[in-house]
């Protein structure tokens, strides 16, 4: 008896370790590892920046930039829903990223400079706080956020498509009320 409890421990031990070894090499594995893509490595120097991919954008941004945005894909394409991506965004000194929001939730790592953020719908400098080189922020899907470059920064962002910058249009004024003007003969 006492072997029994000895025994069965250790064939049900066994299995569990045996499963995954098995699990690994069946031929549905198999075909789903020569599926996968290829390894990926970049070095600074071959980043490729260009415009971003048509269709990134979305309506009219509320401020304008002197120096565009650079945009590289890293991996992946952020327009594909369901698929993961990595994109590099990078921005001189002062460039503004007007008040916008994401479909989907969007992580960002600071690379290189600070970038300063907020939420909000309207371009806000004073509302901002600093996120230096090495710093991470999350901003779920829908969330509207803005921010602003200090010195030259590059960002690394990712997430799960389809990523789109969705641009807030800026408050329209009020009318004015002005009274018609009388006309005297």
């Amino acid at each position: 008896m006492k072997r029994l409890f000895v025994v069965v421990p250790l064939l049900v031990l066994s299995a569990l370790v045996s499963y995954p070894a098995l699990a690994q090499n069946s031929p549905a594995n198999e075909a789903n590892q020569k599926e996968a893509t290829a390894p990926i490595e970049i070095t600074p120097s071959e980043v490729n920046w260009g415009p971003p991919p048509v269709g990134l954008t979305r309506g009219t941004p509320a401020v304008v930039n002197p120096v565009p945005l650079r945009f590289a894909v890293l991996e992946g394409d952020p327009l594909k829903p369901g698929a993961p991506f990595t994109i590099e965004l990078g921005c001189a000194d002062g460039n503004k990223v007007a008040p916008h929001w994401h479909p989907t939730d969007e992580n960002i790592v600071v690379l290189r400079g600070t970038f300063a953020i907020a939420t909000g719908d309207v371009f806000d400098p004073s509302a901002t706080h600093d996120l230096a080189a090495g710093s991470y922020a999350f901003m779920p899907e829908g969330m509207h956020h803005f921010a602003f470059c200090k010195g030259d920064t590059v960002l690394l962002i990712f997430g799960i498509g389809p990523f789109h910058i969705n641009w807030i249009e800026p408050p329209k004024p009020a009318p004015s009320s002005t009274l018609p003007s009388s006309s005297q003969p």
